[in-house]
C-alpha cells in the first residue's frame, strides 16, 4: 500500500473515530446527571486559572526552545518580534501534517532575518527534538510503572540514542543542502532545547491532571502526564489538522478507562483542549496580524530610502 494510501485510510478511520465519539460523549452528555458536574465545578472554580498557567507555561516553554535553536543558526530570534512570530505559528495549529510551522518560517523570511530553507530546516530541527523529548518522557513513564528508579535513566537512554542516529543520519546528508553543523547533535544547547521541551509536555500533563485530580475514578499524576501528551501526539500522527477528534477521543477513552463517569468527561476533555488547543489559534491570528502590519512599514520604509 503507497504511503499516500495509507494517509488516506488513517484520515478515513480519525474522521470514523471523531464522528463516533462525539455521537457517544454528546448522548452520555444529555442522558447523563448533570448535577454532580455542575457541583464540581462550583466546587472547584480555582481549578480554571491553574489549568491555564500551566497551559501558559507550556506554551512559553515551546516559544524558548523555538527562539533557541533559531539562534544556533545564526537567525535573530531572541526579542519582541521573535516571539510574535513564534505565537503566529499557533495561527496554523488546525493545519494538518504540521504544516503550520511553515507560517513562521515564512514570516521570518519575510522579515529578512533569513533564507526560507534555513527557516525551514530550523523548523523541521524543532519537530524532530521536540518528538524526541515526548518520546523520553514516555519511555521514563512506562518503566516508572515497572522500576522507578530506572525511570530517568530510561528517559536519557531515549535522547542518548536519538542523539546518536541524528548525528549518523547528519554525516550521512552532510554534502547535501539538509547538511547542518557538525556537532549539532552532541551540543549541549541541543540537550538543553530537548529538556525544555520535555519540560513543556510535562506542563501539559500537569493542565489535564488539575481538571482530573478532584474527580471520581482512578486518575493518578503518571496517567495524565502519559495521557494528555500520548493523545496529543497520536492525533497528529494522523494527519488531520490539530489531532481534531483523535486527540479528543483517545482522553476520552483514557479517563473512561480510568473509571471517571461519563457524564463528566465532555465538559472535561473540552476544558482541557480549550486552555490548551483551541484558545491559542486566535492569539496565533493576532500576532500574525501585527507582524503583516511590521511588514508592511517595512516595505514603506524600503520604499521611501529608495525614492
Amino acid at each position: 500500500m503507497s504511503t499516500f494510501k495509507y494517509a488516506e485510510h488513517a484520515r478515513g478511520l480519525a474522521l470514523l473515530v471523531l464522528i463516533v465519539v462525539t455521537a457517544v460523549g454528546v448522548w452520555s452528555f444529555i442522558t447523563g446527571d448533570w448535577t454532580d458536574v455542575i457541583a464540581y465545578w462550583r466546587e472547584h472554580w480555582e481549578l480554571i486559572p491553574l489549568l491555564a498557567l500551566f497551559s501558559v507555561v507550556d506554551v512559553a516553554l515551546e516559544a524558548v526552545a523555538w527562539m533557541w535553536l533559531y539562534t544556533r543558526f545564526r537567525i535573530r530570534a531572541f526579542d519582541r518580534v521573535g516571539f510574535m512570530v513564534y505565537l503566529s505559528g499557533r495561527a496554523g495549529l488546525l493545519m494538518p501534517a504540521q504544516l503550520g510551522r511553515l507560517i513562521r518560517a515564512d514570516a521570518m523570511s519575510r522579515l529578512g532575518r533569513a533564507p526560507l530553507k534555513e527557516c525551514v530546516k530550523a523548523e523541521t530541527l524543532l519537530l524532530v527534538l521536540d518528538g524526541i523529548s515526548v518520546l523520553a518522557l514516555l519511555a521514563a513513564l512506562f518503566v516508572f510503572k515497572i522500576n522507578w528508579l530506572a525511570a530517568v535513566p530510561a528517559g536519557v537512554a531515549v535522547i542518548l540514542i536519538m542523539l546518536f542516529i541524528g548525528n549518523r543520519l547528519a554525516d550521512m546528508m552532510a554534502h547535501t543542502h539538509l547538511t547542518i553543523e557538525k556537532g549539532f547533535w552532541w551540543a549541549r544547547s541541543t540537550m538543553a532545547i530537548i529538556f525544555i521541551n520535555l519540560t513543556g509536555w510535562v506542563a501539559h500533563g500537569l493542565a489535564l491532571f488539575v481538571v482530573v485530580a478532584g474527580l471520581p475514578g482512578a486518575m493518578t499524576l503518571w496517567d495524565a502526564l502519559m495521557f494528555a501528551p500520548g493523545s496529543a501526539v497520536l492525533g497528529t500522527s494522523t494527519g488531520l489538522p490539530g489531532g481534531i477528534g483523535v486527540t479528543e477521543g483517545i482522553l476520552g477513552a483514557s479517563l473512561r478507562f480510568r473509571s471517571v463517569p461519563v457524564e463528566h468527561l465532555a465538559i472535561v476533555v473540552a476544558a482541557f483542549r480549550l486552555f490548551t488547543f483551541w484558545i491559542w489559534i486566535p492569539i496565533g491570528w493576532l500576532a500574525l496580524l501585527a507582524l503583516k502590519r511590521q511588514n508592511r512599514r517595512l516595505d514603506t520604509g524600503e520604499a521611501g530610502e529608495a525614492t
